[in-house]
C-alpha cells in the first residue's frame, strides 16, 4: 500500500505542473510565498532527508510504536515551518524533475530495497513534530507530505491565474 500511494500521489505532482515553463514554475504569488519550483526543491529536500532518517533508524536499536494517523497533515490550514527554506534562484522544470526523480528513485528505493513494508512497521524513530513514529508512519508522511503541497500548487496556480 506504501509504495502504490506513493506512485499514485507523484503521478498527481508531476501532472499538476507538467504544462508550466520554467518562467511560470519560478513565479511567486507574493514575496512572502514560494514559487512553484520552491515547493518542488522543498519536496526534493524533505523526502530526501526522509529517506535518510528512516535508513539510519532501521540501523538503530528501536521499539515497535503504535500506528498513528497523521492525515492531517494534508490540511492546509495547519501552518508548520519548514525546516529548511527553497532556494530563490531561478530552477529549469528540467533540473526540478531530476532532483524528485534522485529523491524518489535513489533515496527512498534505496529504503525499500533495504526492508519491507512488514519491518517499518516494526521500528520507530523521532520525529520532529510528531514524537515517536513508526518507520511506516515516516514513509506515509512522505506521500502525505507531497499531497498537501500539491494542494498548495493549485493555490498558487489560482493565484497566478495559471
Amino acid at each position: 500500500m506504501l509504495i502504490s500511494n506513493l506512485g499514485r500521489t507523484r503521478t498527481k505532482l508531476l501532472t499538476s505542473f507538467q504544462d508550466l515553463s520554467d518562467e511560470q514554475l519560478n513565479r511567486k504569488p507574493s514575496d512572502k510565498s514560494w514559487s512553484i519550483a520552491q515547493v518542488l526543491h522543498h519536496l526534493y529536500t524533505s523526502e530526501k532527508a526522509m529517506a535518510g532518517l528512516v535508513l539510519d533508524a532501521l540501523q538503530a536499536k528501536t521499539e515497535k510504536v503504535e500506528e498513528k494517523d497523521l492525515s492531517f497533515v494534508t490540511d492546509r490550514t495547519k501552518k508548520s515551518k519548514a525546516m529548511s527554506e527553497p532556494p530563490n534562484e531561478m530552477m529549469t522544470k528540467e533540473n526540478l524533475l531530476q532532483l524528485l526523480e534522485e529523491s524518489r528513485f535513489q533515496h527512498l528505493q534505496f529504503v525499500f530495497n533495504e526492508t519491507h513494508e512488514r519491518i517499518l512497521a516494526k521500528k520507530s524513530m523521532k520525529h520532529q513534530d510528531f514524537g515517536e513514529i513508526s518507520l511506516k508512519n515516516a514513509v506515509n508522511l512522505i506521500w502525505l507530505h507531497e499531497k498537501r503541497h500539491i494542494n498548495q500548487i493549485q493555490e498558487i496556480r489560482q493565484q497566478l491565474n495559471f
